[in-house]
């Protein structure tokens, strides 16, 4: 007796076009979407410090350097997706406290001016979000998802998304964003933070707490004039104590830093 197996519907994979017209298009908007990714991963990082990568002294230290990053350009379609959809996240949410909080929606532009800072700086606004390139004393371009004022005080806010199995395991801020927010606190001398994570698959909200010290400041300041150092005698910084991101799929300059 011959078994006949049949395949579920749902396991069939469906096409993807139903016709020439509608392939071609499909192709058009593939590699726009390609071109774009491409686009970013050739960029070369600018000589300056980069929130994101604060963790790791070497990092840093290559950036001011102006080194090239070793890995070739990737074309991942969903890990740029993942970035689009954190992006519309993360609007969505600064549109709302906006709306909502009105003039306790404080204007990153305005709050520095009005601090009186020292820094030589520009500050480029794009939405909700203002991007600040600070030139002197120390090169570095960040972007402060917000800053309310709230419960008489000023509150640094940062938005993350995350998928929903991290989300589901989260039960306070991730480490490698807690220096990352560090970074944006000292620069913008505000010691409370809130920190928002939503998951991107259904939307669900957490919400930390994050006081930043006066310790904590000055050890940013001295990281920043450390690095700045080495990059000014070629001398390479320390690497980090926790070598999880040593790595070529973290890592842009992996290999390099392996020579030193």
């Amino acid at each position: 007796m011959v078994k006949l197996g049949f395949k579920p519907l749902d396991s069939i994979k469906q096409p993807s076009f139903n016709s020439a017209n509608s392939s071609e298009f499909l192709d058009l908007c593939g590699k726009i979407i390609d071109d774009s990714i491409l686009e970013g991963e050739l960029h070369t990082p600018s000589r300056t410090f980069a929130p994101s990568q604060i963790r790791c002294k070497r990092v840093s230290w290559f950036r001011l350097r102006g080194v090239v990053p070793e890995q070739e350009a990737v074309v991942d379609r969903a890990t740029n997706f993942t970035a689009v959809i954190g992006t519309a996240c993360h609007q969505h949410i600064q549109e709302l406290l906006s709306n909502y909080l009105n003039a306790d929606w404080i204007d990153v532009a305005d709050y520095l001016a009005q601090k009186n800072f020292t820094y030589e700086y520009k500050c480029t606004k794009s939405g909700f979000e203002t991007s600040v390139e600070i030139f002197k004393p120390v090169p570095i371009k960040f972007a402060p998802d917000g800053i309310v004022f709230w419960k008489g005080k000023y509150w640094l806010l940062e938005i993350k998304t995350s998928e929903y199995s991290s989300f589901e395991k989260l039960s306070g801020p991730k480490p490698q964003h807690v220096d990352q927010i560090k970074c944006y606190a000292t620069l913008l001398g505000i010691n409370n933070v809130l920190v928002i994570y939503q998951d991107r698959m259904y939307g669900g909200m957490k919400c930390y707490e994050v006081t930043v010290t006066s310790d904590d400041m000055r050890e940013i300041w001295d990281m920043f004039k450390e690095v700045q150092e080495c990059a000014a005698l070629n001398i390479a910084p320390e690497k980090p104590e926790t070598t999880k991101y040593c790595n070529p799929s973290y890592c842009r300059y992996y290999n390099k830093c392996k020579e030193w």
